[in-house]
């Protein structure tokens, strides 16, 4: 996903981890080391020393590949810590 690559960069993040965010759609997650945990109403993930909480109804791991995962349903909240 280059344009993601792009808007990380401009923004001065880092690329290896970034959130892309589709409120009550879908999470992007990048750089995931772990998975937590992994329920139809939370997702648990650490990502290097940062762990991200996904919270919703019908979550579920679409994708996960080399790091990057894809998690789809109702999200309603996202929080990094």
């Amino acid at each position: 996903m280059k344009i993601i690559a792009e808007i990380i960069n401009e923004l001065g993040g880092d690329e290896a981890h970034a959130i892309t965010l589709c409120p009550g759609k879908l999470a992007y997650v990048r750089g995931v080391r772990a998975v937590e945990d992994l329920t139809p109403t939370k997702v648990v993930l650490v990502c290097g020393k940062k762990v991200i909480t996904a919270e919703g109804e019908g979550l579920f791991a679409e994708n996960y590949f080399q790091g990057d995962m894809v998690i789809k349903g109702d999200i309603k909240r996202v929080s990094v810590e």
